[in-house]
């Protein structure tokens, strides 16, 4: 009988599963609806790129110096080799020696040898003046120079160092040159370059920056290898041409440079964040997710967290700190406006979550 009736009841009422359901689909439907997060593309890094004349210029700074580097490094290798060439002939009888074109079509052992050592040699010097410039001067040239004329000092190096090759075109002075340009390279250029993405959205550091870092640093070495292919024919050709056009690009990343410094001070002042559009949530969100305070803030002003920043004196009630007893005992004290609406609002909250429940008591 007991069993019967129970079976009658929940046809008729049905089990407290089906109205704990049924209650969180009527919330469900009565709950705004969700804003579908937007799928970032693979090409919306290069959108950002053609879109901001900021992060063409950071791609400037950070790329197209390779360009000169790529010219001089290969004409300092062209001197080298033919250097050790003239220091160790080819020897005739020699693996290097072409019996049937009866002349030398390498280098010999000892012109080998040389040039390794020399480009061993070339590797520890710059990576040590790279290791001491990082530890003792990047910070320092900043710290006195302040970010603006620090970007101008690198492409201004350039352009000494492209002028000094044209009109020396010694082994060891490329040799120099090339230490320069890549020493500071790494401890002046990349610190600064990183500096200028402060004044960016999320999307730009992480898709835009890696589409840069990536093919944008890749293409202008292919760029540069394209140059000295041209102009490969002999040595001096090469350093004429070569020179050139590596003057040309300084000049370029000077003029940048200036342009840069000037935009870096400006939105650093205004508050400006470049992709970030600065009139939708971009601003303050990566991927539809929002950060820190800005998430708390917006939870705060829905009433859709117990957590969310409080307004005024608004803390919490007797109830939930666990003192109903003890203020049971005192006379109520008047309640201010912020806390009455504090209260209405957490009274809200603890219905819709309570719902389902009460609903299954009552069964």
């Amino acid at each position: 009988l007991v069993q019967a009736s129970m079976y009658l009841y929940i046809q008729a009422y049905g089990s407290a599963e089906e109205i704990k359901k049924k209650a969180d689909a009527e919330a469900d439907a009565n709950a705004p609806p969700k804003k579908k997060k937007e799928k970032a593309g693979v090409l919306e890094g290069l959108h950002l790129f053609a879109k901001h004349n900021y992060v063409k210029g950071i791609f400037a700074i950070s790329c197209l110096f390779m360009i000169e580097v790529t010219i001089v490094d290969y004409t300092m290798k062209v001197l080298a080799r033919d250097h050790f060439a003239a220091e160790h002939p080819c020897a005739r009888g020699a693996s290097c020696w072409d019996p049937v074109a009866d002349e030398a079509v390498g280098l010999s052992l000892e012109a080998t040898a040389a040039f390794t050592t020399f480009m061993g040699l070339f590797g520890q010097a710059t990576n040590t003046l790279s290791f001491l410039m990082s530890l003792l001067g990047t910070a320092a040239v900043i710290r006195t120079l302040g970010l603006r004329l620090s970007l101008l000092l690198f492409p201004s190096l350039c352009l000494a160092v492209i002028v000094m090759v044209r009109f020396y075109p010694s082994l060891y002075v490329v040799f120099a040159a090339m230490i320069i340009l890549k020493a500071n390279s790494y401890a002046l250029n990349n610190p600064t370059k990183e500096m200028l993405y402060q004044p960016t959205a999320p999307n730009v550091k992480y898709k835009a920056k890696s589409w840069i870092d990536i093919f944008g640093a890749r293409g202008s070495k292919a760029m540069g290898s394209v140059i000295t292919n041209a102009f490969s024919d002999s040595a001096p050709h090469l350093i004429q041409n070569g020179s050139l056009v590596g003057m040309a690009v300084a000049s370029f990343l000077i003029f940048n440079a200036r342009f840069m410094g000037r935009k870096f001070d400006e939105y650093m002042e205004s508050g400006y964040i470049v992709g970030g559009d600065n009139d939708e949530e971009d601003e303050v969100t990566y991927d539809g997710v929002k950060s820190g305070v800005e998430m708390a803030s917006a939870q705060n002003d829905e009433n859709d967290t117990s957590c969310a920043i409080p307004d005024d004196d608004d803390e919490l009630g007797a109830e939930e700190e666990g003192q109903g007893d003890e203020e049971e005992e005192a006379a109520p004290a008047p309640e201010s406006p912020s806390k009455k609406k504090g209260g209405n609002n957490r009274k809200k909250r603890r219905g819709k979550r309570q719902h389902g429940v009460a609903a299954v008591e009552q069964v």
